[in-house]
């Protein structure tokens, strides 16, 4: 029995999931659907909006979840409900329209990994085929300021959850563009290309895409895995730019030396408003055993611990990892192992120069002392 495709719909709040929704029950043609719709709130509104459509049919099938998100508190009842419709033989695909706050990373690593309550995993009746992440293009304008690169501050408990929709999808819909003016599209565009530059991306109005867009693609690699939602990011494929004639550049600092916590601490007091976008990894001398992830969108800044660095295991452990992970002897230093700074800036108009001269003052010198007890990153200090 063939496998059947999910494609999972995410999305900030009123970026127009559920209109793509209704228009995708419009020009099905012959596609049994098997819907399931997702809303923070005890009463799904979206759902009633669905169901009440003329366009469902009595061949599509209808699972609601309400009072929270199936990227967290809900990820058991999505696993049971992804495998109740593709088990039923009465769907020929499945649509998950996800809530506005959850991480579609996250929502695609329980499709992907999930067992059901009586031990069946997903994957052998279903495969995660699509994931999509609409984006209200009048929103982020207000969201992004064309001046300096620099969130509006009334936004920013929104940065992070946007950009990482954003950032994890293999079609991104640049929806409402109809209220935006030339430059001003061209502008968000180049931007949202800048943080996702290898997702499909299909300019709409009103969430207007062809079907075969969006269902059924064959997009998702489902072979590749997923991150876990705490690793570390490989950016040794990202490509610099710099020449962006709207002023919007990019481009990555490596280096292998520690931060000194103290004076990296002090320059995050400082923190450049032109850069919209940071992500990446770095280590700190006072705690060389830790990768640390970082992760900023405008004012919205998370530093958190991500794992353990292969050079802080025994000897023989790391031995077996050379003999297990190929490539890992191209990144190896003779010094430090594994042990990097590497992080990716994304903004408008930087001062590549003066950032990368303000960050190499917050590495630790030859010979230099560090007092452990003044890490401000230390949660003992």
């Amino acid at each position: 029995m063939s496998r059947v495709p999910v494609t999972v719909i995410s999305g900030y709040l009123g970026s127009g999931k559920t209109t793509m929704l209704l228009h995708l029950l419009l020009c099905k043609e012959h596609l049994r659907i098997g819907l399931i719709v997702n809303d923070l709130a005890e009463v799904n509104v979206d759902a009633k909006t669905v169901e009440q459509s003329e366009f469902f049919t009595d061949k599509d099938r209808l699972v609601v979840m309400s009072s929270g998100s199936i990227s967290s508190d809900l990820k058991r009842d999505l696993i049971e409900a992804v495998y109740y419709l593709a088990a039923s033989g009465e769907v020929d695909l499945i649509i998950v329209e996800a809530s506005g706050v959850a991480l579609p990373q996250l929502i695609a690593n329980t499709i992907i990994n999930g067992v059901t309550r009586d031990g069946m995993p997903l994957r052998t009746i279903s495969r995660l085929d699509t994931n999509v992440t609409v984006v209200d293009g009048y929103r982020i304008l207000g969201q992004f300021s064309s001046q300096d690169g620099m969130y509006n501050e009334d936004y920013a408990d929104s940065n992070q959850l946007i950009i990482n929709q954003i950032e994890f999808c293999d079609v991104l819909v640049f929806n409402k563009i109809d209220l935006l003016a030339q430059n001003e599209k061209e502008y968000l565009t180049s931007f949202i290309r800048k943080i996702q530059p290898r997702a499909n991306f299909i300019e709409t109005s009103f969430s207007r895409v062809i079907v075969k867009d969006v269902l059924n693609t064959g997009l998702f690699d489902e072979s590749n895995g997923i991150q876990d939602f705490l690793d570390t990011e490989d950016l040794s494929e990202f490509v610099e730019n710099e020449a962006d004639q709207l002023g919007i550049h990019s481009f990555v600092y490596r280096r292998r030396e520690p931060f000194h916590p103290v004076r990296f601490d002090e320059f995050l007091d400082r923190w450049p408003r032109e850069v919209t976008r940071c992500k990446g990894v770095m280590w700190l001398i006072t705690q060389a055993e830790t990768v640390f992830k970082i992760s900023q969108s405008g004012r919205a800044m998370d530093i958190i611990p991500a794992g353990y660095w292969i050079a802080a295991l025994s000897p023989d452990e790391i031995k077996q990892l050379f003999d297990a992970r190929e490539g890992l002897k191209d990144i190896w230093d003779v010094r430090f192992g594994d042990r990097m700074i590497e992080l990716v800036f994304i903004g408008k108009n930087m001062n590549k120069e003066q950032i990368i001269r303000e960050l190499d003052a917050c590495l630790v010198q030859e010979d230099e002392s560090v007092d452990n007890n003044e890490d401000p990153f230390n949660a003992a200090v």
